[in-house]
């Protein structure tokens, strides 16, 4: 099979941590699509390298051979660059990206690789009016996978784009747009996956950020843990739904650990894990072992012939 497309659902602070549903919301919450792929797997450590018919599971490497803990600012560098930015820094470093992070996404990353090469590609998160202002300002801060986007010209998506169901809200549901008066649909997290899986057949590439895992964790609050992990199943229900998986490859990947474990509320030193699904599943689970490993990876895969 070849990829066409190539979705990227990023998840903030998701490790792949021991099976003890007591310290790890990934052990108990109901995640009935995701066991599906797995054929009954959890997203646990004990997992890590299963390969079934649909999906492979993965742990990533988010340490990248540096003492502390895994960061933001440095894990997304990496998977978005191919090189070791928590290294290079001589630490790890987040939650947004310092100059010498910006300067790195600048001279090339994922997007802008495939954007100077012709190919399509769209960052699907929604933004209100106010934030983007800030971004045409200068006086918003940026995650790294956001200020890489922005370096690489692609455009940030606003109320008009949600509206249209050309855009996903980086809380899956419009209810945090309409609350603050924007005139968007009411939607369910199936239906905002169906959107991000029809935005997806349009590019070559399609990346959506999810940051309220790592809200969770931080917060050692297990019952929005289970509450986010349930509705993020339902929108890869959505978003499955609606994706021919010959044609497409569905990366699900996180940048450092966090969510796993209830019983700290700071970031680990688990795996950053990475759940494949669709085409060459397989064939692309087999080069990565490390945040490293990416951006290669996939743009091998992408432009291949």
């Amino acid at each position: 099979m070849m990829v066409e497309h190539l979705l990227i659902v990023f998840l903030d602070g998701v490790g792949l941590g021991e099976g003890d549903p007591n310290r790890n919301p990934l052990a108990q919450a109901s995640m009935p699509v995701v066991q599906s792929l797995l054929e009954g797997s959890r997203l646990i450590r004990e997992q890590a390298g299963r390969v079934t018919r649909q999906a492979s599971l993965l742990a990533l490497d988010a340490r990248l051979g540096v003492p502390g803990l895994p960061q933001s600012g440095t894990g997304q560098t990496t998977l978005l660059t191919g090189v070791n930015a928590p290294a290079l820094l001589g630490y790890h470093d987040g939650p947004y990206p310092n100059q010498q992070l910006c300067a790195l996404l600048g001279r090339g990353n994922l997007f802008r690789s495939l954007v100077v090469s012709g190919h399509p590609v769209a960052y699907a998160n929604a933004y209100t009016d106010r934030f983007l202002h800030r971004i045409a300002r200068g006086t918003q801060r940026l995650s790294a996978n956001s200020r890489a986007a922005w370096l690489a010209g692609l455009i940030l998506r606003g109320a008009q784009e949600l509206q249209a169901g050309r855009a996903v809200s980086g809380l899956l549901t419009n209810d945090y747009f309409r609350q603050q008066g924007y005139k968007v649909p009411a939607i369910s997290p199936e239906q905002a996956g169906k959107n991000l899986a029809l935005l997806a057949q349009e590019h070559m590439l399609s990346y959506f950020e999810f940051w309220v895992t790592d809200l969770a964790g931080h917060r050692q609050d297990r019952d929005l843990a289970l509450n986010v992990l349930q509705q993020l199943d339902r929108f890869l229900s959505g978003l499955l739904d609606h994706l021919d998986l010959c044609r497409s490859l569905v990366l699900v990947i996180s940048d450092h650990g966090n969510l796993e474990d209830m019983s700290t509320p700071h970031h680990t030193l688990n795996p950053a894990m990475a759940l494949l699904i669709g085409a060459d599943h397989g064939a692309v689970a087999a080069q990565l072992s490390d945040l490293t490993d990416v951006t290669p990876a996939l743009l091998a895969i992408l432009t291949q012939g």
